[in-house]
């Protein structure tokens, strides 16, 4: 990867970074003019443009992990913002409880919190030295309620245990980080979507289905997400730590 080094003066790591949310957090944010550095378990593809630098990282594996630090040492800038954006559904992710393997079980939680654990264990030392850091965790609605398990039923699609395990400790991770960093100015929040229409599965039926029982009548965008992220990250929020923000149309009001 070759980095422009002018644009890496204010750097934002977006773990995840090829995927839908990860690339609308890009958008935004090199509007911003930050940096961007989209860390990913597999290369893009040779026709498809990215928005930001690339580097390949499997977030779980120590040896890449070591691989990113030196990266970042090697370079000269301020390391801005990480988002924990990276998720996991490997074969069987949709099976139900009774036949769920636990390698799929561990695969979805090591992604999820050992992933950001090696992640933020990274940026840590550097956001210390600059007393600066802004932290953000991608959860879900399903990280703090259960599952409306009536919407899945006759479709290809559900809520496996294991997802709504992993967004809760994503969520939690967050109020520790920020009430142990925060002597450095340090923040730490997480951002708990619902049904992202440009993302999801389900097609149009699952759409209208998942969109009858949300106040506003429809499912999110991920743009719509990204300027939520695009606050968290900006200066505009810097007495903001330790929060859960759902951005749910209203799903959790009910």
């Amino acid at each position: 990867m070759e980095a422009n080094e002018n644009s890496m003066k204010k750097l934002v790591i977006i773990s995840g970074g090829l995927g839908v949310l990860g690339q609308a957090f890009a958008t935004v944010l090199q509007e911003d003019g930050y940096g961007i550095l989209n860390l990913d378990v597999v290369e893009p593809p040779p026709d498809k443009k990215i928005i930001g630098d690339y580097l390949q990282c499997n977030i779980i594996d120590e040896q890449y992990i070591k691989k990113f630090n030196d990266y970042l040492a090697s370079m000269d800038m301020e390391i801005h913002g990480l988002i924990n954006s990276a998720s996991s559904q490997p074969e069987g992710f949709g099976n139900e409880l009774e036949d769920y393997s636990a390698d799929s079980f561990k695969d979805v939680l090591e992604v999820n919190l050992v992933g950001s654990f090696y992640l933020t264990k990274t940026v840590i030392p550097y956001m210390k030295k600059q007393k600066f850091g802004s932290i953000i965790s991608i959860g879900s609605i399903q990280g703090v309620v259960a599952p409306t398990f009536e919407i899945y039923e006759g479709m290809n699609i559900t809520s496996p245990l294991v997802y709504s395990v992993a967004k809760a400790g994503m969520i939690h991770s967050c109020k520790w980080i920020a009430a142990k960093y925060g002597r450095w100015n340090i923040r730490c929040n997480a951002v708990s979507p619902g049904g992202l229409e440009d993302s999801q599965h389900g097609g149009d039926v699952f759409n209208k289905i998942y969109s009858s029982r949300t106040p506003l009548g429809r499912m999110a965008q991920s743009n719509e997400i990204a300027e939520v992220v695009r606050f968290l990250i900006s200066d505009r929020s810097k007495y903001i730590t330790g929060q859960n923000i759902l951005v749910d149309g209203g799903w959790t009001v009910w």
